[in-house]
């Protein structure tokens, strides 16, 4: 062990004000100690795992002590499959960001898995009210995603993830939103609140494990811990917080986490949920609006989504509070290789389902650079460049 340790400890379950809360000390971060808190509905309380069980509290700090450099001390239990899988999780991130993430050790005061509440435990599925999450829970709730499907029972909107924890106004319309949307379904909506944010970690790589500390808070109740991927195989992102190689590796004894929907890209998604379900009318997608509870129909992604629709030659849905027009097309800003990878992607769907003098679609391949369908050869080898950086 190093000097440099960071060392977790429980404070248990508190209830107060009609909310649960599970703390968890963190000491030895710099500049100070820590209290990771999840939060949910009293109501729901009884759906929670043992609190003693610090596996995910590890989840939650792990690339926080990799660049710390700290080694992590759990006073209390951890999953010994999590911990297998950590150790895989930190090699890659090693691997992908040397010069941010070191190898470190952790140590548990005991080593042993979550007993679960029951023989039967259903599947609990991330559900922000966005496209990824709609398509994953529905496609699963109407028995059409083959070999590999799960049985929804829960839906887990998270206040803090993308909506601030001081905006409690734009937390309740966004799960006003999700409410709507899961509406008929029997599947129950869990609201939760979580400070992980706070710990100032690289957002991009430090998400899925966020969620999955999340997840594995229920994992006494919920066998299968279930997250709608955003980029389909062929257009998969490394390094990313959320993968279908690094995802599993947080799963425990008790609880799988499953990364699905790579089998389909967003387009795709789109139509699925509009030929078969009412989500579209309820879609949340915007995170760079001044209101995260609602689309602002200006964005990148709104833009996208609404693209999205179009490109199927579908309507697009009231969700959205502006039309699509060439300019709006336009003026999309391009920040990086995933939103281009969208956007080439959706692209190919447009160019065969609108005319070549569409201004929508001219105004797209414009943006994108590209004068049609002849040049899909460059547009590949330019998507492999992005890629793979060559």
């Amino acid at each position: 062990m190093t000097d440099k340790t960071i060392r977790l400890s429980s404070s248990g379950v508190t209830t107060e004000s009609g909310w649960s809360k599970v703390n968890w000390t963190l000491k030895g971060l710099e500049p100070d100690d820590f209290i990771l808190s999840h939060e949910i509905p009293e109501q729901d309380q009884n759906l929670l795992s043992d609190p003693q069980c610090g596996d995910h509290a590890l989840c939650a700090i792990l690339l926080k002590a990799m660049e710390q450099k700290d080694d992590i001390v759990v006073e209390g239990k951890v999953s010994p499959k999590l911990l297998d899988g950590l150790e895989t999780l930190q090699a890659i991130w090693h691997r992908w960001r040397p010069e941010r993430y070191q190898l470190i050790k952790i140590f548990a005061e005991e080593e042993c898995e979550t007993v679960p509440a029951k023989n039967e435990r259903p599947a609990i599925f991330a559900f922000s009210g966005g496209v990824d999450a709609s398509f994953t829970l529905f496609r699963h709730l109407h028995n059409q995603a083959g070999r590999n499907k799960y049985k929804p029972a829960a839906a887990l909107l998270i206040h803090g993830m993308d909506i601030p924890l001081d905006r409690d106004d734009f937390f309740q319309n966004a799960a006003t939103r999700a409410e709507q949307i899961l509406d008929g379904s029997g599947v129950r909506l869990i609201r939760m609140r979580m400070n992980c944010r706070e710990l100032l970690q690289r957002w991009e790589d430090s998400f899925g494990l966020q969620l999955a500390a999340c997840f594995l808070l229920f994992q006494a109740n919920y066998a299968d811990a279930v997250r709608g991927s955003e980029e389909p195989y062929e257009s998969l992102i490394f390094p990313w917080g959320s993968t279908p190689l690094t995802d599993p590796l947080a799963s425990t004894a008790c609880m799988e986490m499953r990364h699905d929907g790579c089998d389909f890209d967003r387009t795709e998604k789109v139509y699925w949920l509009a030929k078969n379900t009412k989500a579209s009318e309820y879609l949340r997608v915007c995170w760079e609006g001044p209101r995260p509870d609602r689309n602002c129909g200006e964005c990148e992604k709104c833009i996208r989504t609404m693209l999205n629709f179009w490109a199927m030659d579908l309507p697009i849905p009231k969700a959205f509070p502006t039309q699509l027009t060439p300019k709006r097309v336009s003026s999309i800003r391009i920040r990086n290789r995933i939103q281009h990878t969208y956007l080439i992607n959706l692209l190919r769907f447009a160019e065969r389902h609108h005319p070549k003098d569409d201004q929508i679609l001219k105004a797209l391949q414009k943006r994108l650079g590209h004068t049609g369908p002849k040049n899909a050869a460059r547009r590949a080898g330019y998507l492999a460049k992005r890629i793979l950086g060559i």
